[in-house]
């Protein structure tokens, strides 16, 4: 009962600016609780209509006649609206502003302050087929062919106000009392148990006949009205519910006090068993890793069909995608298996940050998500503890978070938000990745057990309540000089803000004294236009990790930091270890996102060790090496040379990470010659590099994906096999095409599959691509006929491969059909693989330029779907014809662009940045990459299938093999 203290000093006390501005609500009357009553017709013909009652039980805190909060896409019964309390005032009016959605109820008297009041307003609809707020959803039933019907939420950021009148923003915590009425065919969960079920009429004393009998029917004596416990306080954007026909598994006892189910179609019952063991255990592991219970009584997490986002963390209630929750042995690949496992982890982490304790307002959404991703690599890598997760979702996010920070339009972790349409933009790779690259900083510079100690803190201080990033310093600051640990009298504040509040990331000069055993360091921000020099002046307070050749790599030197006011206007000088013959390497652990630059003579050195015995530098510290030097030669810091020499051992290199790492730099350069006369120098490097690995992995061939649990050999298998068929390495696509054959010459192919799981995306695109309109339309019918989310994902993006022109424009015209073969959560997606192919790029820009009118009513509240086809868009361009066209256009169609503002600006920058590296470097660097290939084996050419694949690259037919690339859906 604790929790009842926290809500009502939580509501007592909210504390707004003094002139909010005029998208907040003013904070006069905060919410403490809500009881909310809902029917639900799951019919047609009746266009799903709905009705629902909301007492809220307000706490005044001043004298205020005017009560506003937020209501959106439904009809509110005016004359229904009602007041209760003191002196009892009346309802004098009531007016929405659709600006900002803002619902206010005017009053004949003011408020008492001090006094609580219950607000009564009933409200009725119709469901509509969006993703967000309380929307319908369909799916077929594979057993019995037939379309069912279920209701699913998604609240966050701002849409809990379409699912009932609410104060729609963070920091106004409640507690919630559910009912939901529905016929008795289905089920319904939220977020706390079922404390009962009745088949009384819950709404009858509300129910306006006159105003609503023929938009929504009297529930018949066949409705179930279910009533769920008393929440603990939330926010409005956790609150969830379902209903349904689903079916759903509990989980062992063992593994977890809180109840746990899993819940999902019930032809797809049999894919619930890894999600049943993996959820309790990370969840107890993170109970045990807080040091702060799990406060709710239960936890179900339940597979969406139809799903905007990857996931969301809804307290008690976790909602997925189907492909992150459901994993089927003999449909998902292991890559699917990594991913579910990673998603769980990261909904359970919000329960405690996020959940338990909320920012205050979006600007600090960061310290949800952020949070959430880092605890994600944690709890995975107690789950699944040979998969590394630590090591390889820490440089995953760091490489994310280096190339999008790098444009100077990004914005801070820590963003200002002065409207609320600009909430959806901040989901992406700075909240998330970047914000958990910063955590994991911490966590090594403060020392795990200060951090943890802070953490426990933190939560227990704020549980219930609302925080801002400044509590989280005070706490992490005030451990730490209990332990001692940070040094030069500086706070965490201080070093975190430079990080938080400011865009972008430093890079460092490294400039050694080989007589003295010195260096010195300056540091600036790095900036992906070359010429672009920053007006302004940023410094960051830089943990630096440095190791020596000298020095053995288990006893590095202790990290020391290079302040904000060093290395800016004067250089910064270091001692260190090393002999004149020795490397110097920074940032080995990857502690945080910068860049380093070395002078010549020590980039030798490094380069020269890893072509020689490239295990005497750790796996991060090759890492970081293989990202500096192509993103430096990129921005003409560092010759091309060097990069492509030191890059050259990744032919020895039997770790996915660093090998992975060197493909994504590659992956750019690619991506600027795929539709130039130059590619065929490209891949006949690539094919120098690879070509050894790819054989060494085991190809396209089943002996080492079969039944392995080696993640990391997997990998490996995996992406040598994309990257081989793209680059024409002999045999690849040959290979690829007798598996896809194969499949399709099986007596029953949705069952007897003889392609290997975790190779099928690369086969299946090979096989579409090189095939005929018959091989599309199998892959269509396989698609049609697949009961795994997992496989369905990997056919719906091979058929993005065909060279087909008008297939590819009928598959864009699905995208954008409601009903049609594309369900609409994965829309985004097949409009971005098509724009990514060499033959689909044409088809789709033109798509977009015409028919983004229907593109964006189809994605209608989503900006950030509109953004990622932008940013997808535009990063093909490498021409200033293409970008002036695309300006020219945003001018005539500003409205459709205005929810996804951001994202088309840091389009327009790749854009540029591509258009820049074209002008500067693509003949240096074609040249050099002719030069770096030329002992390639010439028999080549005596070879005569071998000369097929010669003659196909050279005529620019690049088959277009998606690598396994996560969707970029952020888990919310």
């Amino acid at each position: 009962m604790h929790w009842l203290l926290y809500v009502s000093v939580a509501a007592a006390c909210v504390l707004r600016p003094a002139a909010p501005a005029e998208y907040l609500l003013p904070g006069d009357t905060p919410p403490h609780h809500y009881s909310l009553k809902y029917a639900f017709d799951i019919d047609p013909n009746t266009n799903f209509s709905f009705y629902g009652v909301v007492d809220i039980l307000l706490h005044a805190n001043s004298a205020t006649s005017k009560i506003v909060l937020h209501a959106k896409d439904y009809t509110v019964s005016d004359n229904g609206v009602s007041i209760a309390g003191p002196q009892t005032p009346k309802v004098a009016g009531v007016r929405l502003n659709d600006t900002y959605n803002l619902l206010t109820i005017s009053l004949d008297r003011d408020l008492q302050p001090g006094r609580n009041y219950t607000l009564t307003i009933p409200f009725y609809g119709n469901l509509k087929q969006g993703l967000d707020g309380a929307y319908i959803s369909t799916y077929v039933n594979k057993e019995t062919k037939t379309k069912e019907y279920l209701i699913a939420t998604q609240f966050e950021a701002i849409s809990a106000r379409k699912g009932f009148p609410c104060f729609d923003e963070p920091m106004y915590k409640a507690t919630f009392t559910i009912t939901i009425g529905h016929h008795k065919d289905f089920n319904a969960i939220s977020n706390m148990p079922l404390e009962s079920s009745s088949t009384n009429n819950a709404l009858e004393d509300h129910w306006p006949w006159t105003k609503i009998e023929s938009t929504f029917k009297k529930p018949q004596s066949d409705f179930v009205w279910d009533t769920y416990e008393k929440s603990v306080a939330m926010s409005t954007y956790l609150m969830a519910f379902v209903v349904s026909k689903f079916s759903h598994v509990t989980s062992p006892d063992d593994l977890s006090d809180t109840k746990f189910r899993i819940w999902a179609r019930n032809d797809a019952m049999d894919q619930t068993a890894y999600a049943s063991i993996t959820g309790p255990k990370a969840l107890a592991y993170f109970e045990q890793w807080f040091n702060v219970s799990y406060p709710l009584p239960k936890q179900d997490m339940i597979a969406i069909p139809d799903f905007a986002a990857g996931a969301m963390e809804n307290w008690g209630l976790i909602t997925y995608r189907e492909t992150e929750l459901l994993y089927d042995e003999k449909q998902s690949s292991f890559l699917n298996k990594e991913r579910v496992a990673e998603v769980i982890a990261h909904e359970l982490a919000h329960q405690w940050f996020g959940n338990l304790v909320t920012m205050k307002w979006w600007s600090d959404l960061w310290l949800n998500e952020g949070f959430a991703t880092f605890a994600a690599s944690v709890a995975v890598n107690h789950v699944e503890p040979t998969w590394n997760a630590d090591r390889s979702y820490a440089a995953d996010n760091m490489l994310s978070v280096l190339n999008l920070d790098a444009l100077e339009s990004s914005h801070p972790v820590s963003v200002p938000i002065d409207d609320p349409k600009r909430i959806s933009e901040i989901f992406d790779e700075i909240s998330y990745r970047k914000g958990s690259t910063l955590i994991r900083m911490m966590t090594m510079f403060l020392g795990d057990e200060v951090f943890r100690k802070a953490i426990n803190k933190y939560l227990r201080k704020y549980s219930y309540h609302n925080a801002e990033q400044d509590d989280l310093w005070r706490e992490l600051t005030a451990v730490s000089q209990d332990y001692g640990t940070l040094t030069r009298n500086v706070t965490v504040k201080q070093i975190m803000d430079t990080w938080t509040t400011q865009t972008g990331y430093p890079i460092l000069t490294v400039i050694r004294d080989y007589g003295e055993k010195s260096l010195t360091i300056t540091q600036r921000r790095y900036l992906s236009l070359s010429e672009k020099k920053s007006s302004a002046h940023p410094s960051w307070w830089v943990p630096l990790s440095v190791l020596c050749e000298a020095e053995a790599r288990d006893s590095p030197a202790p990290l020391q930091w290079l302040a904000a006011d060093e290395g800016l206007t004067q250089q910064h000088s270091f001692q260190h270890g090393s002999g004149p013959e020795q490397w110097v390497l920074f940032n080995y652990d990857m502690i945080a996102p910068y860049r380093v630059n070395y002078d010549q003579r020590n980039w030798q050195l490094l380069t020269n060790t890893l072509r020689s015995e490239h295990t005497r530098v750790p796996v991060m510290g090759r890492v970081q090496l293989l990202s500096d030097a192509f993103a430096l030669a990129w921005t003409n810091n560092l010759d091309y040379s060097t990069a492509l020499n030191l890059a050259s051992y990744l032919q020895r290199e039997k770790d996915y990470l660093p090998l992975s790492t060197g493909l994504k730099a590659l992956a750019k350069i690619e991506n600027v010659l795929k539709r130039t006369p130059d590619y065929g120098a490209f891949q006949k490097f690539v094919r120098k590099l690879i070509g050894e690995t790819y054989e060494k992995s085991g190809g396209l061939a089943t002996r080492r994906i079969m039944n392995g649990q080696d993640l990391n050999s997997v990998k490996m298998q995996v992406t040598t096999s994309a990257w081989a068929c793209r680059m024409k390495v002999p045999g690849c696509e040959e290979n690829a095409m007798q598996l896809f054959q194969q499949w399709m010459d099986s007596e029953n192919p949705d069952e007897n599959n003889p392609i290997p799981l975790d190779l099928r995306r690369t086969v299946y695109c090979v096989g579409v691509s090189r095939g005929s309109v018959l091989a599309w339309r199998f892959a269509l019918a396989r698609e049609q006929r697949a009961n795994v989310a997992a496989a369905r994902d990997a056919l719906l993006q091979a058929l993005t491969c065909t060279r087909e022109v008008w297939i590819l424009a009928q598959y864009l015209e699905w995208t954008i059909t409601e009903g049609s073969e594309v369900r609409r959560q994965d829309a985004g997606a097949v409009i971005a693989n098509i724009i990514r192919s060499p033959v689909g790029y044409y088809v789709a820009k033109d798509f977009v330029y015409d028919r983004i009118e229907d593109i964006y009513n189809a994605f209608k509240g989503q900006g950030r779907r509109v953004g990622h086809i932008m940013k997808t868009l535009l990063e093909q361009f490498t021409t200033q014809s293409e970008l002036d066209n695309f300006l020219s256009w945003r001018e005539q169609n500003a409205k459709y662009l205005a929810d996804s503002k951001l994202s088309v600006e840091q389009a327009i920058e790749k854009a540029r940045v591509n258009i820049d590296w074209i002008t500067k470097n693509r003949r240096a660097v074609v040249d050099k990459l002719r030069e770096f290939s030329t002992e390639e084996d010439l028999e080549l050419s005596h070879d005569p299938s071998r000369l097929r694949l010669t003659h196909s690259a050279a005529a620019g037919l690049t088959v277009h093999v998606l690598c396994i690339v996560l969707t970029p859906l952020y888990i919310v």
